[in-house]
């Protein structure tokens, strides 16, 4: 099954959601949803 994503997402959304996760601003679940979509393994947790 392919994974869906909403049409707002794209380069300027996962940009500043990347910069809100390196700041420790981006809420647990934006989070999670982040390192889902770019298959980040976060080993830190």
């Amino acid at each position: 099954m392919q994974k869906r994503y909403p049409e707002w997402v794209n380069n300027q959304v996962i940009m500043k959601a990347l910069k809100m996760r390196d700041e420790g601003i981006l809420s647990k679940r934006l989070n999670l949803w982040i390192e889902n979509l770019l298959e980040i393994d976060n080993k830190s947790n």
